[in-house]
């Protein structure tokens, strides 16, 4: 009792050493699903933003390679933007998708019809007039409503819109410069009144498109390989999808995992743009150094600031690149396998059904281990019982043979009759023990694995002989044992001694528990191509809670322990194995106060079953 309270005791504890680990494994792995996602929230951030610093890189480099001296410009418009438009095909060229800028238009404030464009001719190098493009439309609209006092004229602040992602267009300012002179020094400033010339270059938008896909490729892998969905749309109608990495898959903003700007200019590409700057007391004119001996013109960097138009009360800010409300697209990306966040939910899902999985088994084994423990402290305390019980059943015959041996040294059995009667009575205690000695040396062999099967085996004969060996016992009990044997029945295959036993055992203890004056009956008979061993009796019967247990080694039921029979526990486990082995089975009914029936059924030989089935069966 104190031992089953131990290991009761232990088993709860362990079993609350489960919970709290299992409570802390679903607290860490809540903690590892937010770090995992944060972690893939960034690292997709982080592609997200190369895609769109490498996309505004060029943009911006097509950008600067519009961007002219006006002074320069006055002398030659039509030459410096041929020479800005082959510089532009450069770009685009190096970018691997050539042909970005299809057109390019001047516009100037200054003419007789300001604001009317002029189209470049590459080709001739000239400017000419025309009207404008349908696709400016929406431009020009704003550009109207936003100019003051002529509806042709262009302001300054207009100019800070340096990317129209809707035509789409960039609109390059050209600065006008004022020469003064004072004190034998020149120096170039822009004028006061401010930006009056400004380049439209034409963007060819699926060029744009290509760009994109082709930037795409490089920061999320291949279209059909990459793990994730792309779309890209305008930013003033978000429904306007400019590019979707799948026909038929568009992600929205509220399905983005991740979301940025992308079709601006970068600043930093801005401040490494370099232009000739004169030395300091250089002149100004191309042709100074050649005629005064001045110094050559040098590089520096330029610092350019683009202001926004102001849109609202907080006045203009500064154009930045690359955020996620910067840029006249925006990207959405998003997971195939679903939002980043279901995707974090499903991974720590099924990390927490493993751990709980390992959890479980560990419980289980653990169950196991406990069990086992319990069945071995069953089995060493059946085991004990055993030996106590062949110990007794061996010191009674052996005592009566003891004591029938010494009357007969000692000379006080005289006559023949109680000699005869001495004789019998240490025979049949001899018997006894043999019994005793061979059940548990059957038990022995079949748990060796001693059973193997050898030839046909007349099952009849077999049964007749089990008899035969229990007639003693069933004589001093006074019961009956009638044999029911069918003729012609096939013979099973298997081990003749093997099966004697198992009969022999059931046969016994169907006369062990039978009360006086009773009867056993034994039926042999075939059913189809299986031999039916029927032994039924009229005694004691098992109780149900015992059925169960009946072929377990060691095992005695509540009735034979109450009426004290002998026997060792071993006779049914004998039998069962030697069924199993033979690929049959075993069948127990039994009522208490009504007696039990045991059937073995073993498989006939099936080149015999012909002949069963022509046999007449004969009682």
């Amino acid at each position: 009792m104190r031992r089953t309270l131990w290991q009761a005791a232990v088993g709860a504890v362990l079993a609350g050493l489960l919970a709290v680990l299992g409570t802390l494994q679903y607290r860490w792995l809540g903690e590892v699903s937010t770090a995992e996602r944060d972690r893939l929230r960034a690292s997709l951030r982080t592609r997200a933003t190369d895609f769109s610093r490498a996309f505004d890189r060029e943009i911006t480099h097509l950008y600067l390679a519009f961007h002219v001296e006006g002074d320069e410009f006055d002398r030659d418009p039509a030459g410096r933007l041929s020479a800005a438009y082959l510089r532009a095909q450069q770009v685009s060229a190096e970018s691997g998708i050539a042909g970005i800028a299809k057109d390019v238009f001047l516009v100037d404030a200054r003419g007789a019809q300001p604001g009317a464009p002029q189209r470049l001719d590459p080709d001739r190098g000239t400017l000419e007039a025309v009207a404008w493009p349908p696709a400016f439309d929406s431009w020009r609209r704003r550009a109207g409503s936003l100019a003051a006092p002529s509806p042709g004229f262009l302001p300054p602040h207009f100019m800070a819109d340096a990317v129209d992602a809707e035509t789409p267009a960039l609109i390059v300012p050209v600065p006008t410069m004022t020469r003064l002179e004072q004190g034998g020094r020149v120096a170039i400033i822009p004028d006061p009144r401010g930006v009056t010339r400004t380049i439209v270059v034409w963007l060819d938008a699926d060029k744009l498109r290509a760009l994109a896909e082709a930037l795409l490729v490089r920061h999320f892998g291949a279209i059909d390989d990459s793990d994730f969905y792309v779309t890209i749309a305008t930013r003033a109608e978000p429904s306007s999808v400019v590019y979707s990495s799948a026909a038929d898959v568009r992600v929205a903003a509220a399905d983005a995992d991740v979301a940025t700007g992308v079709f601006d200019l970068r600043l930093d590409e801005l401040n490494h743009f370099t232009a000739p700057v004169p030395a300091p007391g250089a002149a100004t004119d191309g042709n100074a150094d050649a005629e005064h001996g001045g110094g050559k013109g040098v590089k520096d960097r330029v610092a350019i600031t683009i202001v926004r138009r102001a849109t609202g009360p907080g006045g203009p800010g500064v154009l930045m690149a690359g955020g996620e409300n910067q840029g006249g697209w925006q990207v959405f990306v998003r997971y195939k396998s679903g939002s980043l966040d279901a995707l974090v939910a499903r991974s720590r899902e099924r990390n927490l059904a493993i751990g709980l999985g390992v959890l479980g088994l560990l419980g289980i084994g653990f169950m196991f281990v406990i069990g086992s423990a319990i069945r071995q402290q069953r089995l060493a305390r059946q085991q004990i019982e055993f030996v106590a019980a062949v110990s007794h059943e061996l010191r009674t015959p052996l005592a009566v043979i003891r004591s029938a041996a010494e009357n007969l040294a000692d000379g006080v059995v005289g006559d023949t009759t109680q000699v005869r009667r001495y004789g019998s009575l240490i025979r049949s205690e001899g018997i006894r023990l043999s019994d005793m000695v061979e059940r548990v040396m059957e038990y022995a062999g079949i748990n060796a694995g001693a059973v193997r099967p050898r030839g046909d085996v007349d099952v009849t004969r077999l049964v007749d002989e089990a008899i035969a060996a229990v007639s003693a016992d069933a004589r001093d009990r006074n019961v009956r044992v009638e044999l029911h044997a069918a003729h012609g029945l096939p013979p099973v295959q298997g081990d003749a001694d093997a099966l004697r036993s198992a009969f022999q055992n059931v046969v016994g203890n169907a006369v062990k528990y039978s009360g006086a004056g009773g009867a056993v009956a034994v039926r042999v008979e075939s059913d189809g191509d299986r031999i039916r061993i029927v032994v039924a009796d009229a005694g004691l019967g098992i109780d149900a809670d015992d059925l169960p247990h009946i072929f377990k080694p060691f095992y005695r039921g509540r009735q034979a322990r109450d009426a004290q029979i002998r026997g060792t526990g071993v006779g049914l486990s004998v039998v069962r194995h030697v069924v199993d082995a033979h690929q049959g089975d075993v069948d127990v009914v039994s009522h208490v106060g009504r007696g039990t029936t045991v059937t073995l059924i073993l498989r006939a030989t099936p080149r015999s079953q012909a002949a069963v089935a022509q046999a007449p069966a004969t009682t």
